[in-house]
């Protein structure tokens, strides 16, 4: 067989970022911390970069998060940055990213699936999102979803990426492997009745001694219902929201809050230098330097302006939230926020991640404004507030000799033209704080 060289013309269309657009989508999405702490470095490697930091009067307040990882946040006050220095510690997204690095059996669309389930997690560790709507996202069957939901639920710590307390904890007996023999089906079945005390009732149940209940008991309160607590530093944390919303004369207005970022100039005696400079070699460095400090410049501003449009179509969306709170939410999806600025909706993402947003009703992720809905048979989509009404009513209308099983809530509820899964059901119920039926039957 002869072998030849020669040469071959090929014409191939192939998206090509310039150093300005990475730039810009590195910056954009940084959180206002991030970004002080970027443009700090910039600075240090630029001497064409001059840097005049805000009076300490001018910081805004900050909205303090409590270590319990819960939603709402304390009413604002003064952040001391003199008293406040920052821990420098590993992110919860971090330290998955790790564990993901190493897993070396896997197809690259599963790791940007598994990705997309560790971005999807809560404060407290736990999937916030729902396997049929991931499963339709990346064009896989819901069976390999749940596979790579088992994947991530394989790292440390343990527990990480359940979908309901009952699950996180039976994720910590299979790991550990050394539980008494009853803590699994207590788990499943009567946590309830051992918040409770009942410890008698459950052991006359499954014909076994008392004292084994509460042995099973002890085991279960050494388990950890907060898997991020592992990982996460016992410091309070404190936020700097990216954007605040204020109501001036029945309007709400949009800022975005500059307030701890250094203003950028650039400095006077190396401007002058490479207008009058001589040397080439001199000349060649100042101009890129001064190119690279345009750059940022122009970046921080870009950041500043899509952060804003995207926030406010956001808004847009979520009004009635501004009067109403988090009851008034509607279910929102980030192609929608895309489709009505024009930007991918990678960009929307980016626009969004790690960034905050004070409002009349508090200190909120911008995360928080986009909610899953529900599509009912006519078409509509629903929020989950909507349909955990429904279900608070069904429970209440129930005859009180033969409360309802989730299944046939969920069978009342299609009868309604809303289509939802038991295990939603459940889901919505324990946030409803509503004991499983069994409970309700004891308490009725």
């Amino acid at each position: 067989m002869e072998t030849s060289l020669h040469f071959v013309q090929k014409l191939e269309n192939k998206l090509s970022l310039t150093p300005q657009v990475k730039q810009s989508l590195e910056i954009l999405k940084y959180s206002s911390e991030e970004l002080e702490h970027f443009i700090k470095e910039e600075a240090n490697a630029n001497p064409l970069i001059e840097l005049k930091e805000h009076n300490r009067e001018h910081l805004l307040e900050m909205a303090r998060v409590p270590n319990s990882g819960a939603a709402s946040f304390v009413k604002d006050e003064f952040f001391d940055p003199l008293l406040n220095v920052p821990q420098q510690e590993k992110s919860m997204e971090t330290y998955l990213m790790e564990q993901l690095a190493v897993q070396r059996s896997i197809t690259k669309r599963e790791r940007e699936i598994v990705l997309y389930l560790i971005r999807n997690l809560n404060d407290l560790g736990y999937l916030d999102c729902e396997i049929e709507e991931t499963a339709e996202r990346f064009c896989v069957s819901v069976e390999k979803c749940e596979e790579l939901i088992s994947l991530l639920q394989s790292f440390e710590p343990a527990g990480i990426g359940a979908r309901s307390l009952r699950e996180c904890l039976s994720l910590q007996v299979v790991r550990c492997g050394n539980a008494p023999k009853l803590t699994e089906i207590l788990i499943q079945k009567h946590l309830e009745d051992l918040a409770d005390g009942n410890f008698q009732l459950v052991a006359n149940l499954y014909e076994v001694a008392k004292a084994e209940v509460e042995e099973a008991f002890s085991y279960i309160k050494q388990l950890n219902p907060r898997p991020l607590m592992e990982v996460q530093s016992g410091k309070q944390e404190y936020i700097v929201p990216d954007l605040i919303v204020e109501e001036f004369n029945g309007e709400f207005v949009i800022q975005i809050n500059n307030a701890n970022l250094p203003q950028i100039s650039i400095n006077a005696y190396y401007e002058e230098l490479l207008l009058t400079e001589a040397c080439v070699q001199t000349k060649t460095y100042l101009k890129t330097k001064l190119s690279d400090a345009l750059l940022l410049m122009r970046g921080i501003e870009q950041r500043h302006e899509t952060l804003y449009k995207v926030t406010e179509s956001i808004l847009q969306k979520q009004t009635a939230f501004l009067q109403k709170g988090n009851k008034a939410l509607v279910p929102l999806r980030l192609k929608e926020i895309a489709d009505v600025v024009g930007l991918h909706e990678s960009t929307v993402s980016r626009t969004i991640s790690n960034k905050y947003i004070r409002t009349p009703k508090g200190v909120f992720a911008l995360k928080a404004f986009f909610i899953r809905g529900v599509k009912m048979q006519s078409g509509e989509v629903e929020s989950p507030l909507f349909i955990k009404e429904k279900i608070k009513s069904i429970v209440e209308r129930e005859d009180i000799k033969k409360p309802l099983s989730d299944q046939k809530i969920a069978n009342f509820l299609l009868a309604e033209g809303i289509p939802i899964a038991r295990r939603t059901v459940a889901k919505y119920r324990e946030e409803l704080c509503i004991p499983q039926s069994t409970k309700r039957a004891q308490k009725k």
